[in-house]
């Protein structure tokens, strides 16, 4: 007796991004036992000189220009080499705000380490893992900080 129902195959893209999410997690949870208990901007400046957290080099720059509205950074590679770094450009309103730029900078290094692989919820998850912040509450103070920017 055969079985007569096709077999649903995974798309290669969803396996590849669940191996994505995992390892971004798992970087993480690891990043967070190296960096706690108190992850402020300090410790964020120190971790992108760490490659064992950020996986190349990475500057930080305040700009107003080229950050879209609703959005508080983009980050963007130097050059074709990804060795050659990033530059994660942030929105000049959060430049001298200290305590907020933990929760900004974080949300942008998982394009740092995995590309155009990498997701928003990636990026909550990251974030909210190495801050020790439940993935909503991580959320909610992001779109706090972004809508506090465009409102100013």
């Amino acid at each position: 007796m055969t079985d007569d129902k096709p077999k649903v195959k995974k798309r290669a893209g969803k396996v590849v991004h669940s191996a994505v999410s995992l390892h971004a997690r798992e970087k993480a949870e690891d990043i967070r036992n190296r960096y706690a208990p108190v992850i402020d901007y300090q410790t964020v400046l120190q971790m992108l000189e760490d490659r064992k957290s950020v996986r190349y080099p990475v500057t930080l720059r305040f700009v107003s220009e080229g950050i879209e509205p609703g959005m508080f950074a983009r980050t963007e590679p130097v050059s074709e080499n990804p060795d050659d770094g990033y530059t994660i450009l942030i929105h000049n309103h959060f430049e001298n705000r200290h305590d907020d730029l933990p929760k900004l900078i974080l949300y942008q290094l998982v394009l740092v380490n995995y590309g155009d692989l990498a997701t928003a919820n990636d990026a909550e998850i990251f974030g909210a893992t190495i801050l020790g912040l439940d993935r909503d509450t991580y959320y909610q103070q992001v779109a706090d900080l972004v809508d506090d920017a465009w409102s100013a």
